[in-house]
């Protein structure tokens, strides 16, 4: 017996004037219909769920339905085409959502892949353009809408083989926190939501011209050989490089590494493991092996780190610096001498200090958190007398509890001359 889950939620009225405008609404009542196909010796049994309950108008800003429409002919057949949302945080969010529901119902995460979320793309651009609502894909000829593609068959355009999959849809949702609640309040979509058999995921947004205006779809699968690793629950970002990845399957062992450096040591395997991201901002991705009773597999994920966690260094400086003062003429060569202790900004709490051991020694400024300059020159007030002086300047950084992580010491040497010789070299021409 094979399970096939096809679930159809939400019609209702999308626009209401307001202010002579048009605006996007929530519909006053939500209908969803949940069709569970299950196939018996080649026939397939229809279940059908209809659910109405009263929604509430919900207004959706303008540049929450701004989108570029794509070209008729890309939307033909079962698809191929790959789209931009009309919205990548309102997936995202959507994401977010569902996989907090799974941790709070003991699940793991889904996984995002592109593949899956290219197909909902193209559903949800598909359905708004051609002006239906249904998980069989149409194509409007002469005016009239055709059907044009299984919803099987478009997964297969951009996610095969798949092991299993299912589908959930929605339209005239203002935002992802409600299409997800109507979802919820759905036992076949919950029931989308909540499965163990799928591991991956692809969500589409688009508001674009069909009477609905925001067409909402998920699309999950899972592939045969495919085990997905998943950082922080599929979240975008992180702040402090504290990951949490959970490893799909069962190993004996696992090791990781990042940004395809060196592989970590192995260690017994575990489906959840904590991981600390040691790295500059930016998106770094974490790689695993697994290998158990002669078979090994690898998956990745990706995620953006917002604020580097490396340990901050100094950069290096030099080792010596050199002043010449010509008494007679009292001037000093060079007039000052520059260096930046750090090349980017620190974590708060953080400060770098320049310290002198002589008195003649002037510098500016004295501290700072980032890339500052610090200008140095000698005092040269009072002095006549020929002859030569050294001091040292360290330069220190600190973190955020006071202690000294990075030291750098600088010799100054200030040399007074009565007046500076001249060096001349000749110029060789060639014929």
């Amino acid at each position: 017996m094979e399970n096939y889950y096809n679930t159809v939620p939400a019609y209702g009225v999308l626009c209401q004037k307001m202010d002579g405008q048009q605006k996007g609404l929530l519909p006053m009542t939500t209908k969803l219909i949940n069709l569970t196909f299950i196939r018996l010796s080649g026939t397939f049994v229809i279940f059908a769920i209809l659910v109405l309950w009263p929604g509430g108008f919900i207004h959706l800003e303008a540049s929450e339905l701004d989108n570029d429409v794509p070209s008729p002919e890309t939307l033909h057949g079962c698809g191929g085409a790959v789209f931009d949302s009309s919205n990548p945080a309102f997936e995202q969010e959507v994401i977010d959502r569902i996989n907090q529901i799974r941790l709070d119902n003991g699940l793991a995460p889904f996984k995002r892949v592109a593949s899956l979320t290219d197909a909902a793309r193209f559903h949800a651009v598909d359905m708004s353009e051609e002006n239906y609502f249904s998980h069989t894909g149409h194509d409007r000829i002469n005016g009239a809408l055709v059907e044009s593609c299984k919803w099987s068959d478009r997964l297969k355009t951009y996610y095969f083989p798949w092991f299993s999959a299912s589908e959930n849809i929605a339209a005239g949702y203002a935002n992802p926190a409600a299409v997800v609640d109507g979802w919820m309040n759905s036992p076949g979509h919950r029931r989308n939501i909540l499965s163990p058999n799928n591991w991956e995921i692809g969500v589409g947004f688009f508001a674009g011209t069909g009477s609905y205006r925001t067409y909402w779809v998920q699309d999950f699968g899972r592939q045969p050989d495919v085990y997905p690793v998943v950082i922080n629950n599929e979240a975008a970002t992180t702040d402090d490089g504290q990951l949490t990845l959970y490893t799909y399957g069962e190993w004996d062992e696992i090791r990781l590494r990042v940004d395809g450096h060196e592989w970590s040591d192995w260690q017994p395997f575990a489906s959840s493991i904590n991981w600390a991201l040691q790295e500059t901002a930016g998106t770094h991705e974490i790689s695993v092996e697994m290998r158990g009773e002669g078979v090994t597999a690898q998956s990745s994920d990706s995620i953006e780190l917002t604020t580097s966690t490396l340990a901050p260094t100094l950069n290096d400086l030099p080792d010596s610096l050199h002043f010449i003062y010509e008494t007679g003429a009292e001037a000093l060569f060079p007039a000052r001498h520059t260096i930046q202790p750090l090349s980017g900004p620190l974590p708060p709490g953080f400060h770098w200090q320049v310290e002198a051991n002589v008195g003649w020694l002037h510098f500016t400024p004295a501290q700072g958190n980032g890339e500052e300059d610090v200008d140095i020159s000698p005092s040269m007030d009072g002095v006549v007398a020929v002859g030569a002086a050294e001091g040292t300047l360290s330069v220190s950084l600190w973190d955020a509890n006071g202690a000294v992580i990075g030291q750098q010491d600088i010799v100054v040497s200030l040399t007074a001359v009565e007046e500076r010789s001249a060096v001349f070299l000749p110029v060789l021409l060639g014929q």
